[in-house]
């Protein structure tokens, strides 16, 4: 289980449309006490946090989401899950069109694990058990605007 040890610092303003809704995270994960954890913490940071859990939902809600205009900004997935597991949900979430940045969680993340996430095209892939303020500091750095760089001013 994570260590959930928690920083209630609040999150910076999101940028563009997202200004006047809550980020939404899709949030896939079979074990019920972990997935309620992580709602819990997300929800009180002000995203909006879809829950389901397993794969096979995980695509559904995409799909959902996708015919009715709701757009995800974030999916947040175990590797291993019954069914449909992470790594082949991302394959398909990626067939359909979701463009979110995908995190992958596991608690079994050998160097094979890592690669085959970074390869189906996940930015992060977390292993159990992990600091949940590690999960909400990336949150935040994939939500946070762009920096400028000193060459984007000069002509």
């Amino acid at each position: 289980m994570i260590n959930a040890r928690h920083n209630r610092e609040s999150q910076t303003a999101p940028e563009s449309d997202a200004v006047t809704r809550p980020r939404r995270i899709v949030l896939a994960e079979d074990d019920s006490e972990m997935r309620l954890l992580l709602a819990q913490s997300l929800t009180r940071d002000g995203y909006d946090v879809v829950e389901v859990p397993d794969g096979s939902e995980l695509v559904s809600k995409i799909v959902d989401s996708l015919r009715d205009g709701r757009p995800v900004d974030l999916v947040l997935s175990d590797v291993r899950m019954p069914g449909l597991g992470g790594f082949e949900a991302v394959a398909w979430l990626r067939e359909l069109g979701c463009r979110a940045p995908v995190i992958l969680i596991t608690a079994f993340g050998d160097c094979s694990v890592h690669a085959e996430g970074v390869h189906a095209g996940a930015v992060r892939v977390l292993d159990k058990p992990f600091e949940l303020d590690q999960l909400k500091q990336l949150v935040r750095e994939l939500f946070a605007p762009p920096r400028a760089r000193v060459s984007d001013f000069l002509t």
